[in-house]
């Protein structure tokens, strides 16, 4: 007889489990809070490098689109520490999925966000070598000048 699927999720927690619902969710708050702040900065730096006519506005257009992902990253993390006060004071099976699936979120966008930054970093440093032939003041033409 094969185990049927459950519909609901359902969760009984303890003392010490409620403790550690809330605190996961004051954290999930902290952070979420710190990257609406982040993203507000990076964005108030870039408008004006955007519409100011330096020669930045090129870098401009992609931090403001990570302003934005900093801030959507950071609202998906104050909602789940709101759906996990919620659903630990009034053991709220949807409220508890629904933090779960936001912190999905958070997780992915975080991980998508690292790896594209890496592998950008390794295309621009792969890019620079490439371009500058190496590091040619670390092999100097003439060993009796050698540059600090």
């Amino acid at each position: 007889m094969a185990p049927e699927p459950f519909t609901s999720l359902q969760y009984h927690l303890d003392k010490p489990g409620q403790e550690g619902l809330f605190k996961l969710a004051q954290w999930a708050r902290i952070l979420g809070y710190i990257n609406v702040t982040l993203g507000g900065f990076n964005g108030i730096i870039a408008i004006p490098l955007l519409f100011g006519g330096h020669r930045l506005a090129a870098i401009s257009v992609p931090s403001i689109f990570m302003s934005g992902i900093l801030i959507y990253m950071g609202l998906q993390l104050t909602g789940a520490a709101a759906n996990l006060r919620f659903a630990g004071l009034n053991e709220n099976d949807k409220g508890f999925s629904d933090a779960l699936g936001k912190i999905q979120k958070f997780f992915f966008l975080s991980a998508t966000l690292y790896l594209i930054g890496f592998i950008l970093v390794l295309l621009m440093l792969g890019l620079g070598l490439m371009a500058s032939g190496g590091f040619p003041e670390l092999m100097p033409q003439d060993p009796a000048t050698v540059s600090i």
